[in-house]
């Protein structure tokens, strides 16, 4: 938060006699805020704890615009997003400068959009800049939001945004808003949220800052009356004119509807560690960034119409390299009219190409895990992209996160001996092959009369099995031989019925 001083004064709010019906979904959605991960989103922001960007842990010691913390948070903020399945952006408004936003399209409405923000970049300058409150805790509830939000459907697009270089003046989020309107984008308001951690008097104040632009008063009427409705304990403090010197600001300039959700700015109980190094996680009022958050989330998904929950709950999604392949392993928590998942493949990340299916389980309220594994040896490559879509009975469908692999590309022909061995009625044999090329795999009797041919195609560099079905054989010693090339091996094998 870039502080600033302005007249201003306070309209307490008084409850309207019509309000908004408490709806149960909207309840569920406010009761799944969960402080311990609102927590340790903070941490991970604010370095009192490492994460792991890209598989690589990293300590963020400052989201300063002239520290590469600032690069690392916005790489740590993608990676969440993308985690939770949605589709996200990145903004370069400079060279230095860079907005992350992901957007969850709308079943009813994809071209009207209902933003919730926070920036990630924080002060003082300098390599030690933990920012717990500014703005860390805006920035963790937008990942909270996204984190539940992301689990339902919505008739109104919601756009997940983070900005960078707000300290600078607004810098990131006025190049997006500016952009918005130049394309005419229909936003159809603005939740910010910046510094909701901090409430020394243990009051519980949050103050709502509006301007008389566009939609603004009706979106802080929303607010107070999710407030009311479901008892989110925050006490609202209606500022009008509010502050310009947060993001919502932006968007007032260019003439969109927009608030802000603060602690008390204006109020006397102003973080007196704002902007030093000692603005840390311990100086929270644990119980009011909860109330602040609940608030915040249950605000957006009133306002964008949340449905019902999505067909599926995908709890983890991995991908390993062997050997033999890509192994994919993933797991649901819940499932609902699943018909199954559609594995996509990509060499670079952006264009994805369907390789395989599995089968769901319907609707389920077990975990269930499935595996899948890809032969993905393509010459040139060594890194692979993977993600899920999962399809419903009906035929909708949601992409999950992207995974990457390094490839482990086998250096030699090789014929492994089968197993089991003796054999009944089925074995594996397993091979390898170093490059692209057309590979037989014959089984033979000791009479040298061919009785089987396993493979007979050209197939990619990689590692392979096979199984081998002999119930139309009799016992006895049989011999199997892999040629490729000028390589050629032999093997035995022995069926014992």
């Amino acid at each position: 938060m870039k502080k600033l001083i302005l007249f201003f004064y306070f309209l307490f709010f008084l409850i309207p006699d019509t309000a908004l019906s408490q709806s149960p979904v909207i309840q569920s959605i406010i009761d799944q805020t969960n402080i311990d991960s609102l927590t340790y989103f903070v941490k991970e922001l604010s370095g009192e704890v490492q994460t792991i960007i890209g598989g690589t842990p990293y300590t963020i010691l400052s989201r300063n615009k002239n520290q590469p913390g600032n690069d690392k948070a916005a790489d740590y903020i993608q990676q969440k997003l993308e985690f939770y399945g949605l589709d996200v952006y990145n903004q370069s408004f400079s060279s230095t400068g860079r907005n992350v936003y992901a957007v969850q399209t709308g079943t009813d409405f994809p071209n009207r959009k209902y933003i919730i923000s926070a920036h990630y970049d924080d002060m003082p300058y300098g390599t030690i800049a933990p920012g717990a409150d500014d703005n860390a805790s805006g920035t963790a509830a937008v990942l909270e939001a996204a984190r539940i939000l992301s689990n339902y459907a919505s008739e109104y697009t919601i756009v997940y945004a983070l900005w960078d270089e707000e300290e600078q003046g607004l810098v990131g989020s006025s190049y997006f808003a500016q952009q918005a309107a130049l394309a005419g984008d229909s936003i159809m308001g603005v939740i910010n949220m910046d510094m909701i951690a901090y409430d020394s008097d243990n009051d519980a104040v949050g103050e709502i800052h509006i301007r008389p632009v566009a939609n603004s008063l009706t979106l802080k009427d929303t607010m107070v009356e999710v407030i009311t409705n479901y008892n989110t304990g925050v006490n609202p403090s209606i500022i009008n004119p509010g502050t310009t010197a947060s993001d919502q600001a932006s968007f007032w300039n260019n003439g969109y509807g927009a608030l802000l959700l603060i602690e008390e700015y204006y109020g006397g109980d102003f973080n007196a560690y704002y902007h030093t190094t000692n603005d840390l996680i311990s100086h929270y009022n644990f119980p009011y960034y909860l109330k602040m958050s609940k608030t915040g989330l249950g605000t957006l998904a009133t306002l964008v119409n949340i449905t019902n929950i999505v067909p599926v709950e995908l709890v983890s999604f991995s991908a390993i390299a062997m050997q033999d392949g890509v192994k994919l392993e993933w797991k649901t928590a819940t499932e609902l009219n699943n018909q199954g998942f559609e594995i996509e493949r990509s060499v670079n990340g952006n264009v994805f190409a369907t390789v395989g299916f599995v089968e769901g389980n319907g609707t389920s309220s077990e975990i269930n895990y499935y595996s899948y594994t890809d032969h993905p040896f393509i010459d040139g490559v060594t890194k692979i992209y993977y993600r899920l879509k999962q399809v419903d009975f009906d035929g909708s469908f949601k992409y999950s996160n992207k995974v990457e692999v390094e490839l482990i590309t086998p250096l030699e022909f090789a014929l492994e001996q089968n197993y089991p061995n003796p054999f009944n009625p089925s074995t594996v044999i397993k091979y390898s092959i170093p490059d692209n090329s057309f590979v037989t795999l014959n089984v033979y009797n000791l009479l040298g009369r061919k009785v089987a041919t396993l493979v007979n195609d050209l197939q990619e560099a990689g590692s392979y099995e096979i199984t081998f079905n002999a119930s139309n054989l009799a016992s006895g010693v049989y011999v199997y031989r892999l040629q490729s090339g000028s390589f050629n091996s032999v093997m035995k094998m022995i069926l014992v019925k």
